[in-house]
């Protein structure tokens, strides 16, 4: 049952892969951002590796994705489909990542190494969830 309030948009299953396989470049890129040093880039891309991850999951398991101008709904969307025993645990990885994303993507203020790795991590332990649970 879908969360009130919440605008999803219907997607056929068989799609996840395209947004699992967008997870991985941004993943990727992030990767190769950290390496050069280019912590705003890897932040950024960090997130929307999780942005496409949850929706991979959510196409995959229900065949829709959030249309909603509000990320957080995107996680009550997720907590409320995606029953799984480490959903909660993950949950947090996704919800660190997007509580940064209008600071990397809109902010005056520049990321730190450090702000940029924790990202990082964030999005390598959730994307590796997801992939374990596809």
């Amino acid at each position: 049952m879908l969360p009130k309030g919440i605008k999803t948009t219907n997607i056929p299953k068989s799609d996840y892969i395209n947004y699992l396989q967008k997870a991985e470049e941004f993943l990727s890129t992030m990767q190769d951002s950290l390496i050069k040093g280019k912590w705003n880039a890897a932040g950024l891309n960090a997130i929307h590796s999780a942005i496409s991850a949850t929706d991979a999951v959510l196409v995959c398991l229900h065949g829709v994705r959030s249309a909603s101008p509000k990320h957080d709904d995107v996680i009550r969307l997720f907590s409320t489909l995606v029953k799984h025993k480490d959903t909660e645990q993950n949950i947090n990885h996704l919800r660190s990542l997007i509580a940064m994303k209008n600071i990397v993507e809109y902010d005056q203020r520049l990321i730190t190494q450090i702000q940029a790795l924790s990202l990082s991590r964030h999005a390598e332990r959730f994307f590796n969830w997801v992939k374990s649970i596809l």
